[in-house]
């Protein structure tokens, strides 16, 4: 989808909101403008037409995490989006799941080298793919993978992490809903008709299996997502570490090529350099979000910007991780 056209008087409040943040009267002693310079961003994507709805949550040295809401959550209900708000976060889903399988690693309920006939025998290659191939792959592995946690645990994929790793976060709100179930607080789907800005269609439920793409968070669960996974709480220093390295080739993401520096790919997350710091960040969509999640480990920054619009978070992304990261 092209980069949707917005107004001059949205460009120009966006513009003077980093001029500020980028100016010197941060010197003089006053407050840096942070929380306002991403506010007004966010609200740019939902005056602006690019998305029906906002999440946003940021974390930086010295402040407390904060979160915001912009928009609707449902357009026909005049519902609005608030703190407690629902959004499908597409592949973000796929670092809870490689998560999971290297806590069952930790645990020694199975290892990386272990083949996928071992656990699901009868899969097309199943005595060629080992788990660790699968955590460097697409969607269709991650719903593989879901299903090794099923075997090796006899749990549920959603109550092994909910339990393990959703709970222990403090990830309250997040949870894997049933599509026919009704969810408090969950979100409406959308997406622009011809790209035309404001011009909202419903896009529909969809269906993926949920170790790929079917958790449900808010902007806050995930601030507290990586504070606990990087912070090695979940899961062992070296673990972590193992999660993080970049393990494979991957293909640059085109929204994020003006300001990547390089990429590869870890274990259910992209590896690389964004304005020339170090950065570990996901994308996920689905039918109606859009969401981005990252973390500057030397910027000790976080920014989870969540869209229930297709592509409504993209059109903000750079002026946003300018903001956070103050180039």
């Amino acid at each position: 989808m092209p980069m949707l056209a917005t107004s001059r008087s949205l460009l120009h409040r966006t513009a003077s909101a980093i001029g500020w943040w980028a100016s010197s009267d941060r010197a003089s002693g006053g407050p840096a403008p942070l929380p306002h310079t991403l506010e007004t961003i966010a609200e740019t994507a939902v005056e602006g037409g690019y998305s029906a709805g906002i999440g946003l949550g940021f974390c930086v040295p010295i402040k407390c995490p904060a979160t915001s809401a912009f928009g609707h959550a449902n357009l026909e209900t005049a519902t609005r989006v608030h703190e407690d708000s629902l959004f499908r976060i597409g592949a973000c889903t796929r670092q809870f799941t490689a998560a999971a399988i290297l806590l069952l690693a930790e645990r020694s309920l199975l290892r990386l080298t272990d083949r996928l006939d071992l656990f699901l025998p009868g899969e097309t290659g199943a005595d060629r793919i080992s788990v660790r191939d699968l955590l460097i792959a697409d969607n269709a592995a991650y719903a593989l993978l879901g299903r090794i946690v099923e075997h090796a645990t006899g749990e549920s994929f959603a109550g092994f992490v909910t339990d393990n790793l959703l709970v222990p976060a403090g990830m309250i709100a997040s949870r894997f809903p049933d599509p026919t179930q009704i969810t408090p607080h969950r979100a409406s789907g959308y997406r622009l008709a011809a790209d035309r800005a404001h011009d909202f269609r419903n896009a529909g439920a969809g269906h993926g299996a949920p170790a790929a793409d079917g958790l449900h968070a808010t902007a806050g669960d995930l601030l507290l997502w990586n504070r606990a996974l990087y912070s090695g709480r979940l899961l062992a220093r070296a673990t972590v570490d193992l999660l993080i390295a970049a393990s494979a080739e991957s293909s640059p993401c085109p929204i994020l090529a003006p300001v990547l520096d390089r990429q590869a790919r870890g274990f259910g997350i992209e590896v690389g350099k964004i304005f020339g710091r170090r950065a570990f960040w996901q994308r996920g969509q689905a039918p109606g979000f859009d969401t981005w999640l990252f973390h500057f480990p030397d910027d000790r920054a976080d920014l989870a910007l969540l869209a229930n619009t297709e592509q409504g978070a993209a059109t903000i992304l750079e002026p946003m991780l300018r903001a956070i990261l103050r180039v």
